[in-house]
């Protein structure tokens, strides 16, 4: 059975829970997520530490899995930007997953708890862009950037499935990475570094990192579903979240489909999302009034973004759903990828957003877990004159270019490139080379 890799993101829960190797089985025990393969030699097997004498299978066959993950990332600030030179930083992300069903003591029970640690410094800051460089390094969100985070739980979350279509949870979830993708997701951590491409950015006006919530999810079919999630608006990235309960909600749904051209996989996926009972400032509202300056706010705000993927060549058609939520271009072959995403004018700086490229695995011989990817993204920010006196310019792009080199299928090490231009006036356009490591242990 394929390894899992839960979703880190209501969403993306749905979907890989969807496009695993077999339906849950509640009744009989058998499980929810799919028992992991840890076997092979070094140089073979999906994890660096593999499986323990046999215990990690052991373990895993009676409802408990343990994944651990550590991200180094150095990027230099050749030219432009707020100042040039080189950062270097890292993460350590640890995944449990409790499968209650499994375990015998829920039918249909999950359990997820991610901690993260981050360490070091980032480029986010001296490349002088509005969107962060580097997701890796970005988040969890911290008051200052790049501070040090010893640990901290940003996913405690419990699953219920109803039935073998519906399901329930409850708890504190990651949010960033929901709008799955197969060629540009992955958090920054796999596939492209920079945020344009990891996510829609219009939704950072009131999405944050890590947040207490609840939805449901339908999955009428593994290829079709449908979810719906409502969250505080409030980062609790470092704390346990309920201090900020009253902060204000977002309300979220999307819905997501893959098909088939032929033997040729592909999907969309649409969302919708409605903040509220949070102060929004108003920029097209009046700012100076008879008794001075005021600053107009609404109350709620809204953005809508889609995104849509497609392989055009493959070296063989897959048997089952394509997992889009692994943050992994999972299938050898070529693919092409489109997100696009639009936000209200009145609350919101950005516009509007489009990003896009193409994206390949094993192109060179005998290097067939090799991935690449090259992606351009343009913004747009309101055209009311309060959001251009401060931002100055209306428009930002980014060009980003990585290529994956598999050392073995548990260690991966990229080569980044990024070519960002900034909304700021006072920053030129920076050119940022990157170098990740990433190890599964």
């Amino acid at each position: 059975m394929s390894r899992p890799h839960l979703s880190r993101g209501f969403a993306r829960r749905a979907i890989v829970l969807a496009s695993a190797a077999s339906a849950p089985a509640f009744a009989d025990g058998q499980g929810i997520l799919p028992l992991p393969d840890y076997r092979g030699d070094f140089a073979s097997r999906t994890t660096l530490t593999g499986d323990w004498d046999g215990h990690r299978t052991a373990l895993a066959e009676k409802g408990f899995t343990l994944d651990l993950s550590f991200t180094q990332l150095a990027q230099d600030v050749v030219d432009g930007g707020a100042e040039t030179g080189t950062r270097y930083g890292g993460k350590i992300e640890a995944l449990i997953n409790l499968d209650l069903d499994r375990m015998g003591a829920v039918p249909g029970g999950l359990v997820t708890i991610r901690t993260e640690s981050r360490y070091g410094q980032s480029a986010n800051t001296t490349a002088g862009t509005l969107l962060p460089v580097s997701d890796t390094m970005y988040f969890p969100l911290t008051n200052p950037a790049d501070e040090d985070i010893a640990a901290t739980v940003t996913e405690l979350l419990y699953t219920q499935f109803l039935s073998r279509e519906v399901g329930l949870f409850a708890g504190k979830f990651t949010i960033l990475g929901a709008d799955s993708n197969e060629f540009a997701g992955g958090r920054g951590d796999t596939q492209f570094v920079g945020h344009p491409f990891t996510s829609a950015s219009v939704t950072s006006l009131f999405n944050p990192y890590s947040a207490l919530g609840t939805g449901a999810f339908v999955m009428p079919t593994p290829e079709l579903t449908v979810s719906s999630s409502l969250y505080t608006s409030t980062d609790s990235s470092t704390s346990s979240g309920f201090d900020t309960l009253d902060d204000g909600l977002v309300w979220s749904s999307a819905i997501a489909w893959q098909y088939r051209l032929g033997e040729l996989p592909g999907g969309v996926r649409a969302t919708y999302q409605h903040a509220f009972d949070r102060n929004f400032v108003n920029f097209s509202g009046r700012f100076i009034t008879r008794d001075g300056i005021a600053i107009p706010v609404d109350g709620d705000s809204w953005c809508a973004f889609a995104n849509a993927w497609q392989y055009i060549a493959v070296e063989e058609a897959p048997t089952k759903p394509i997992n889009v939520g692994d943050g992994r271009t999972d299938l050898q072959g070529v693919g092409l990828f489109l997100r696009a995403g639009t936000a209200d004018p009145d609350t919101n700086p950005i516009e509007w957003i489009v990003s896009g490229g193409i994206a390949a695995k094993g192109l060179l011989p005998g290097r067939d877990r090799d991935t690449l990817g090259v992606g351009y993204a343009y913004s747009h920010t309101s055209d009311l004159p309060f959001v251009t006196s401060f931002v100055v310019n209306d428009t930002s792009s980014r060009l980003e270019a990585y290529y994956d080199l598999a050392l073995t299928p548990a260690a991966e090490l990229t080569f980044d490139v990024q070519v960002a231009d900034s909304l700021l006036a006072s920053n030129s356009t920076a050119t940022v080379l990157g170098l990740r490591l990433r190890l599964d242990f």
